[in-house]
């Protein structure tokens, strides 16, 4: 009896375990849509496919948390459809599924009446949940209320907000009309915070330029780090093109908001983008110096960002004199990253590229074995690109 007992509370606590997550049936699409008609419910329709590696993170890290798996299964009828196989196939073209991972919350009448997808947050992915089941925030219903006249900017920041994700050219048009519309007066407000904070691009646009000049006003409506990040980004944003254009002056100006600061965030995000000033400028003994520096302060032990400029050097890997000169300290980055971080695939592969450039055979073989071992827990997709690698330096 004991042992009766003992194998039912397993039971059920293994079932309870199994429901930890957002709850998809198996069932035909049809029928999907009849329970949603009978449980007078919307339909969630995860649409990915089998290589989509932002929706593998996103079943890892966002719907089995209990916030997210507790909404989506008291108000969805939840389902999911490889976009390259059985019925799947159909409904991509039907409801013209063009990236992966698109969320697609339909009616029982087969109805998009809200379209997201791509990564998000825990807290961004619940908020997509939210309008999708607020017939004032939906996307369908703000498009039907758009194309009927309805110009209001609180009325365009929600429709920006439903399209954002789904329909970038559309959310871009919005976009350009609530900072046409809203005057200085309703910017300085919480309103105009959220306008700012979403539809700002840069400092040199009329909302960023608003921003980083009265700064102080928006301490009531924010809090300091919320607004220090959109300060950072505001000021990135603006550097960058900066150094495409060569501007020297304009450049190291605005580089001394994070040279300067005592956040360390913001000295490994000087580094980065004064290494991507001297990359483009092909000064290689200023990019050296500058990294070396680095390695042994801000970002000696950050192996993404450090990667991350290797890869940035080994770029197209094409014979290109401008490129080599950078090479030995790409090199350098590469596996002081692959030290760092033994068991990440991006990072072991990033030093196998680099060595294949390089033509370091023996140590490019060691990254790229690991790096397609490793590649067994992503994608098809990166499984390919990984025996690639391999075979590549094989054949030095």
């Amino acid at each position: 009896m004991k042992k009766i007992l003992l194998m039912l509370c397993l039971l059920v606590a293994l079932k309870g375990m199994a429901q930890e997550e957002i709850a998809f049936n198996n069932a035909a699409w049809q029928a999907t849509l009849d329970q949603a008609a009978k449980e007078n419910k919307l339909v969630f329709l995860d649409c990915y496919t089998s290589w989509c590696s932002p929706c593998k993170w996103m079943e890892k890290n966002v719907f089995n948390v209990p916030a997210v798996y507790n909404y989506y299964n008291q108000h969805f009828i939840n389902t999911k459809l490889d976009m390259e196989k059985g019925e799947g196939i159909e409904l991509r073209s039907k409801y013209n599924v063009q990236s992966f991972p698109t969320y697609l919350f339909i009616n029982s009448k087969g109805e998009v009446i809200h379209r997201t997808g791509s990564r998000m947050s825990v807290e961004e992915f619940l908020e997509e949940a939210h309008m999708a089941t607020d017939p004032d925030r939906s996307m369908s219903s703000l498009t039907a209320r758009y194309n009927a006249g309805e110009r209001s900017v609180p009325f365009l920041l929600n429709y920006y907000m439903a399209v954002n994700r789904s329909d970038r050219r559309t959310a871009e048009k919005i976009g350009e009309e609530i900072s046409t519309k809203i005057n200085d007066a309703d910017l300085n407000s919480p309103l105009g915070w959220k306008v700012i904070k979403n539809i700002a691009r840069s400092g040199d646009d009329r909302l960023g330029k608003y921003y980083l000049a009265n700064q102080v006003q928006f301490t009531s409506y924010a809090g300091q780090e919320e607004r220090e990040a959109l300060t950072d980004r505001l000021i990135s944003s603006t550097l960058y093109p900066k150094i495409y254009a060569g501007d020297e002056k304009g450049f190291f100006e605005g580089l001394q908001h994070f040279k300067l600061s005592k956040s360390p965030g913001r000295q490994k995000q000087a580094v980065m983008l004064e290494a991507e000033w001297y990359q483009q400028q092909g000064n290689a003994k200023a990019y050296v110096k500058l990294t070396d520096a680095a390695m042994k302060g801000v970002l000696k032990a950050d192996a993404e960002k450090l990667s991350f400029l290797a890869r940035r050097l080994n770029g197209k890997r094409e014979a290109d004199p401008k490129t080599a000169a950078f090479l030995p300290q790409a090199y350098k980055m590469a596996k002081k990253a692959a030290a760092l971080e033994p068991e990440e695939y991006s990072i072991q592969s990033t030093f196998g590229w680099v060595c294949l450039t390089m033509k370091k055979k023996e140590e490019g073989l060691t990254a790229a074995r690991k790096a397609r071992k490793l590649a067994d827990a992503e994608t098809s997709k990166i499984q390919k690109l990984a025996q690639g690698l391999v075979d590549e330096l094989e054949k030095l």
